[in-house]
């Protein structure tokens, strides 16, 4: 009902459904008020048509959860709203929405008492399709030294609180965007290396972006750097900052970087 809070209920769905081997976790339509949700290898969380997860106005209901993996990112976050670290084989899929409260939470306020509402660390396989991903209250989603990401036909729209970046892919290889509509008050599709790994073999492909900084980004964070990355067909409007912006402020290496077939209009800059 959008009132009760139901962060046991859904995790215990997701752990009868691990321990059944793996499968889906069907949200009906509906409101699901959740704090912070720990997801298993072999899980799709599939949301119907009309269900809304609603993260926690109560910054309470994210437990401080330190990953294994340590990198700068560290300095901005501990808590999340979907969280996954070393697992295999999961998704978040369906036509419903994710909304992570984030106007709940003080504008400008400390990185880490505003949650990230998805963060995915050292996994494998990892799909994110068709979602729509609303009102963070940091970045919108994180993936971190994972391998195979495919992310495609998602809509993020989040200008409710500060550092609202849409996508950001953090040393991983071999990730795939796609068909993704991308409305966001940071950095709209950043690529990012807050750890010694190189961030390796993306593409991303048919988005449009607008952004209140930058539209599609190579940095801040450079500690590895980049390799193998193109970006192409896409279309950027109504940005703030740059349409393309390429970084390395940390060191690292940026090598083989291919950008075509990219169209915008009112932007702060185009490189």
């Amino acid at each position: 009902d959008g009132v009760t809070l139901n962060t046991k209920s859904i995790q215990s769905a997701i752990e009868a459904c691990s321990k059944a081997g793996g499968g889906t976790v069907w949200f009906p339509a509906g409101k699901y008020l959740s704090g912070t949700i720990y997801l298993k290898s072999n899980i799709t969380l599939y949301l119907d048509a009309g269900a809304v997860l609603e993260g926690s106005k109560n910054l309470k209901d994210y437990p401080v959860t330190v990953s294994k993996i340590k990198s700068y990112t560290d300095n901005y976050t501990d808590k999340s709203l979907i969280y996954g670290e070393g697992l295999e084989h999961i998704a978040i899929t369906g036509k419903g929405i994710i909304d992570g409260n984030g106007a709940s939470f003080e504008h400008n306020g400390p990185y880490k008492n505003r949650p990230y509402m998805i963060r995915i660390i050292n996994c494998k396989n990892v799909q994110v399709r068709d979602i729509n991903i609303n009102n963070s209250p940091m970045w919108v989603q994180h993936y971190l030294s994972c391998e195979d990401v495919s992310i495609t036909g998602i809509s993020v729209n989040s200008r409710v609180n500060s550092n609202n970046d849409g996508i950001d892919i953090d040393g991983c290889d071999n990730v795939r965007i796609s068909d993704c509509s991308i409305f966001s008050g940071d950095d709209g599709i950043v690529l990012k290396s807050t750890l010694d790994k190189i961030c390796n073999n993306v593409t991303i492909t048919n988005c449009v972006i607008s952004s209140d900084c930058n539209a599609f980004k190579l940095g801040t964070e450079t500690n590895g750097g980049f390799q193998n990355i193109t970006f192409s067909n896409c279309t950027i409007y109504d940005t703030h900052l740059a349409a393309i912006t390429l970084q390395l402020v940390d060191g690292g290496t940026m090598d083989r970087v291919s950008i075509s077939n990219v169209t915008m209009s009112n932007v702060g800059a185009a490189i």
